[in-house]
């Protein structure tokens, strides 16, 4: 568990990292430390809980998925694992957003920008992950 919480605080700092771009203005002020840290602090606020609630079930999930799987493709079929589990998130992110607006079924402007909000937090939680798995396994246990 240790490891994907880890993964969480990472995939959560990129995303926060992404969410602290798309709010910068150039054009009406300047970009400093403090804009910075406001958009992490902000990124991570909303990020952190949902990256934890959807992204650790998806991961124990991936993961029973890929256990029985051998092959040379297995590290790429779990990664695409992640950017569908990332999608399905950003879907259901999407659906509990637009009951709040009154609206039947998906803005799709505000769902490319969660899109992409959510798979920049779960290809780096699926890069983590594989990572993780990996290393553990060839590192000499002591």
């Amino acid at each position: 568990m240790f490891k994907k919480i880890i993964s969480v605080l990472i995939s959560s700092l990129c995303g926060s990292l992404v969410v602290a771009v798309a709010t910068f203005d150039t054009s009406y002020e300047q970009i400093t430390f403090n804009n910075l840290i406001a958009g992490l602090v902000f990124g991570l606020m909303y990020i952190v809980p949902i990256v934890t609630v959807l992204g650790i079930p998806s991961s124990i999930l991936i993961d029973i998925l890929i256990k029985n799987r051998n092959g040379k493709y297995k590290k790429l079929i779990e990664i695409a694992l992640y950017i569908i589990f990332g999608v399905i998130g950003a879907t259901i992110v999407s659906l509990i957003i637009s009951l709040d607006d009154g609206t039947n079924g998906v803005n799709l402007l505000a769902f490319k920008r969660i899109c992409i909000l959510a798979l920049s937090c779960s290809v780096p939680f699926g890069i983590c992950s594989i990572l993780w798995n990996y290393r553990l396994k060839k590192s000499p246990s002591h």
